[in-house]
């Protein structure tokens, strides 16, 4: 069987989510740092009120407030954009770690290379058709391909044993003619 992911997956998506927290917190102290300067520099404005100190202390709420604008809005989007989705992937990895896996034997259709998005992972999808004992009738079923593992080079009508968690493919292979002759014999 082909295995799709390693171990090295989950450690390495582990590290990015960690090098990407370390390096919002990096910027966000680099703000904070900035804004309370700005802000001890206003403090020691004399108490006088003279034109050019009122401009200073003027010049200094802005300031102020610009870097806490840009901050806030730094963060809004950094932690929903890239950090949001590395977490999601992370969390993907560490469920399939840990989760429960279904063995399947289906027949292979075709690979959809479109890109759904489902818990801010990207997937492509790969059709299968498979039996179901409560309809008793042959469905469709779209198994998950993480966009970033290559796609199964499977052809049309090939029975295929795959391992999936959560409906996402783990791993892979073509089910040999031996096998199926030894599934015949066991059912009779």
């Amino acid at each position: 069987m082909i295995h799709i992911y390693k171990e090295s997956d989950y450690t390495d998506a582990l590290k990015l989510k960690k090098k990407l927290l370390y390096i919002y917190f990096a910027i966000l102290s680099v703000f904070v740092v900035a804004a309370a300067i700005v802000f001890v520099l206003y403090l020691r404005l004399p108490y006088a009120s003279t034109p050019e100190i009122e401009r200073k202390a003027n010049l200094y709420l802005v300031l102020n407030s610009v870097i806490t604008g840009i901050c806030i809005i730094f963060s809004f989007i950094y932690l929903s954009i890239p950090y949001k989705r590395v977490r999601a992937y992370f969390k993907l990895l560490d469920d399939i770690k840990t989760g429960q896996k279904i063995k399947n034997v289906s027949t292979f259709i075709q690979n959809d290379e479109s890109i759904t998005e489902i818990g801010n992972v990207d997937f492509h999808t790969m059709v299968v058709l498979e039996w179901s004992n409560k309809t008793q009738e042959f469905m469709r079923r779209n198994v998950l391909v993480d966009k970033e593992k290559p796609m199964p080079a499977l052809k049309n009508g090939d029975i295929i044993t795959y391992v999936t968690h959560s409906n996402v493919l783990l791993s892979y292979g073509l089910k040999s003619d031996d096998d199926v002759f030894e599934e015949l014999e066991v059912k009779e």
